[in-house]
């Protein structure tokens, strides 16, 4: 599996905004999507950022960074939006403990 970040692989913004809509879309807010993905593609800030999860070359996930998520402490960032992993990959990361570690 990889990490893609659109920002920094701009031809996959076509295919994230695509993905994004398919996943998250409801209609209305479909266009804003697509807005987010275009203005990060070339913003001077570091936010907000999106990525794709690839596995071979079938897109399986997404997720963004964004500054905030409409609240009063702004001192609270990054936030993680639009986070979605395919059903049929969810858990296909989950790594052992670490050595030395122990579970339960």
């Amino acid at each position: 599996m990889e990490i893609i970040s659109v920002r920094a692989q701009p031809d996959y913004a076509a295919a994230a905004i695509a993905f994004l809509q398919q996943a998250w879309g409801s209609g209305n807010n479909e266009i804003m999507y697509e807005d987010c993905i275009r203005h990060c593609l070339d913003s001077p800030s570091p936010l907000p950022q999106w990525y794709l999860l690839r596995d071979g070359e079938t897109l399986t996930g997404c997720a963004g960074l964004i500054p905030n998520d409409f609240i009063s402490r702004m001192d609270l960032w990054p936030w993680i939006c639009a986070l979605y992993v395919a059903r049929e990959h969810r858990g296909a990361w989950v790594r052992p403990p670490a050595a030395g570690l122990r579970q339960g």
